[in-house]
């Protein structure tokens, strides 16, 4: 399943340090978690970013962000994740979604 997240990174932290952690995660495998494919991951001068990945199970997406967290409490002033599919599968799916409820 594909998830796409938003993230706020806490703006009083060192960048070179939250850096630093990411390197020491991805050498350690912890991430992406496995199980957990990342797609696309950016992040902005502004200290926010997003990014998509897919996912076999919701553990193991949850270890993908929680290794963040506990490594470094407070890393996120703010995070949203979401199950996302393609926008051209998603049209017809709601068109014959929309016709069986308005029926």
């Amino acid at each position: 399943m594909r998830f796409i997240s938003y993230f706020e990174l806490n703006p009083e932290f060192d960048p070179t340090e939250l850096a630093e952690l990411g390197v020491d995660l991805m050498k350690r495998k912890l991430y992406p978690a496995e199980g957990v494919e990342t797609l696309a991951w950016y992040i902005a001068p502004g200290y926010w970013g997003i990014s998509v990945s897919e996912a076999d199970s919701v553990e193991a997406l949850m270890n993908n962000v929680s290794a963040w967290r506990i490594a470094k409490p407070g890393i996120f002033k703010f995070f949203k994740i979401e199950p996302a599919m393609d926008t051209k599968e998603l049209i017809p799916l709601v068109v014959q979604l929309g016709k069986k409820v308005k029926g």
